[in-house]
């Protein structure tokens, strides 16, 4: 259980507070449960925070999380007026976004075999420096980690789907579609940021192992065909 909604229960039946909130009690806990063990299921996300914290730093990485946080609420606009469910609906729709989606990821998978394969000529006990960005301002560097978090959480059919999945099942028909899909959201991303800040913490406690030039070349060849399986995954689902 959450300590905020551990007080806000103890309060509420104290008669302190008075709150109405979309869902409460059995099911929130039930919604929590599930939506993060979803979240810390290893996919996409957490390939490209690791991947960003290993190459830029812990401050990038947190940039492609609030990226990706960020884009939740798009899907969450998208859900609430029916639009992801006329994608999901719609072959040709569907189709277009599967094809954006993993050729995004694909694109991303090749980066980072290619980054692999320039390191084979450095020496394996070197270690490497965090910046690959050269010349690259910090601004420079953050701004293109939150896109690269917000655009492939966008593309995600598997997000699309877990809003049309998931969601429904906790949300009532007497009352606003658009708001109870957004209180969710707001549980979804509190829950994103709190597995991240941990995920985050551990890449920047072990970082000088994982800098090591042997170790970065493994992490970016098998980051980058897990992105190809992935990208595969997602076309085909």
């Amino acid at each position: 259980m959450l300590p905020e909604l551990g007080l806000l229960n103890k309060y509420r039946k104290k008669g302190l507070i008075s709150v109405n909130l979309p869902i409460s009690g059995s099911e929130l806990y039930s919604f929590i449960i599930i939506i993060f063990l979803m979240i810390i299921t290893p996919g996409v996300n957490q390939i490209l925070v690791l991947q960003t914290g290993l190459n830029f730093g812990h401050r990038a990485a947190a940039y492609t999380v609030a990226g990706v946080a960020s884009s939740m609420f798009v899907h969450t606009l998208l859900s609430g007026v029916g639009i992801s469910l006329i994608i999901i609906q719609s072959p040709n729709l569907l189709g277009l976004f599967k094809v954006i989606g993993s050729g995004y990821l694909i694109y991303l998978a090749i980066t980072s075999i290619i980054s692999a394969y320039r390191l084979r000529s450095v020496p394996g006990d070197t270690t490497k420096n965090e910046n690959e960005a050269g010349d690259e301002s910090v601004a420079e560097i953050n701004r293109k980690s939150f896109t690269k978090g917000f655009t492939t959480n966008v593309l995600n059919i598997h997000t699309s789907f877990i809003f049309l999945s998931i969601y429904p099942q906790y949300m009532k028909l007497d009352q606003s579609l658009l708001s109870q899909s957004l209180f969710l959201t707001l549980v979804f991303i509190s829950l994103q940021l709190m597995w991240y800040t941990l995920f985050i913490a551990l890449i920047f406690k072990i970082r000088h192992y994982l800098l090591n030039v042997t170790m970065q070349r493994r992490i970016k060849a098998c980051t980058g065909l897990l992105l190809l399986v992935m990208a595969v995954k997602m076309f085909f689902k």
